[in-house]
């Protein structure tokens, strides 16, 4: 089958594992010969009987420092001044970045109410509002990487009179920014070198019609060609009916707006609201790897750089997109 090259990335998860696991994942990855993989950045699981939940940045650290090539990122980490100030996130970057040049990309967003309302005494803005923060935050994120002397920032969000990184980043660090609808995918291109968005969500005509248009505006008016796109694509070799069966407490993320719903507890129990069609819309169902090789050749076809994969910290899955996957494109 003719594909053009194109990275096949993991998602070897957020939650789930104890911490060693996603770092023994990471080496493994490497050694199969993957070039990328992301972890979540997670204060709390989706679903409360997942019962665990590293924190990311330390998981990254030993993960890097136990490998020796592969790129590693959190995706995604939320600047936008609730869990994380962004220049903390331009600090943390910066110091793995120092340490292993080249190796550390990072994904931001708007985040899930699950993971920020603790930190907002219980508040969850608009998704205007956090946008907002977000691109404010990337600009501040940038400055301090850049920066040499001392400045003041002026924004709506993080204003202070004195900013200043004192370990930079030896290189340029690419962020990757989340966006699903057409106005995140053009702050993406205004503001981020590289769109993530999700498929199926984003259907090939939807991607076409809506959300690279938007990309490739917000890139013009930033002054710069387009960057990457990156297509998070959840997949599963099970019938719709045998994953709403078995796989219930893992699936409220699947429900409208479930970037809102506060807890992981609520998250759960919406799990059992999911039906069939809802799964339809989330995942693709494949009878084979030939048709996960055929949805990805599609999404090529349309400009996509990077798939990234689902697979967790689970190295039979590692094993299986390694063998099916990346062995055969």
């Amino acid at each position: 089958m003719s594909v053009p090259k194109v990275d096949i990335q993991l998602d070897i998860g957020e939650n789930y594992y104890e911490p060693t696991e996603f770092v023994d994942a990471a080496a493994y990855a490497e050694e199969l010969g993957f070039r990328t993989a992301w972890l979540g950045d997670h204060f709390v699981p989706w679903f409360h009987s997942g019962r665990r939940s590293a924190f990311v940045w330390s998981v990254l650290g030993v993960a890097l420092e136990r490998t020796s090539k592969i790129k590693l990122g959190p995706l995604v980490t939320t600047p936008i001044g609730a869990r994380y100030h962004p220049a903390i996130i331009a600090q943390a970057s910066a110091t793995l970045n120092n340490m292993y040049p080249g190796r550390l990309l990072l994904g931001v967003g708007t985040g899930e109410a699950l993971n920020e309302r603790p930190f907002w005494h219980d508040r969850w803005p608009e998704w205007e509002e956090r946008i907002a923060r977000l691109t404010e935050g990337i600009t501040l994120i940038k400055r301090l990487w850049k920066t040499k002397d001392p400045f003041s920032f002026n924004g709506k969000f993080f204003p202070s009179k004195f900013y200043h990184l004192y370990t930079k980043p030896k290189n340029k660090i690419p962020i990757y920014f989340s966006a699903i609808g057409r106005r995140a995918a053009y702050y993406a291109g205004l503001h981020a070198d590289n769109l993530v968005t999700i498929s199926p969500r984003n259907t090939i005509e939807k991607l076409q019609r809506e959300i690279l248009p938007e990309f490739e505006r917000g890139c013009r008016e930033a002054g710069k060609r387009r960057g990457g796109i990156v297509i998070h694509m959840d997949f599963s070799l099970d019938t719709p009916s045998a994953l709403v069966k078995n796989s219930w407490r893992t699936l409220g993320w699947m429900l409208k707006d479930s970037w809102s719903i506060e807890n992981p507890v609520a998250v759960e129990k919406a799990g059992r609201k999911v039906g069939i069609e809802d799964v339809k819309k989330a995942v693709h169902f494949c009878k084979s790897w030939r048709a996960v090789i055929k949805i990805i050749d599609d999404y090529i076809a349309v400009g996509a750089n990077a798939i990234v994969l689902i697979t967790e910290a689970d190295k039979k899955k590692i094993r299986d997109v390694a063998h099916n996957v990346l062995n055969v494109l």
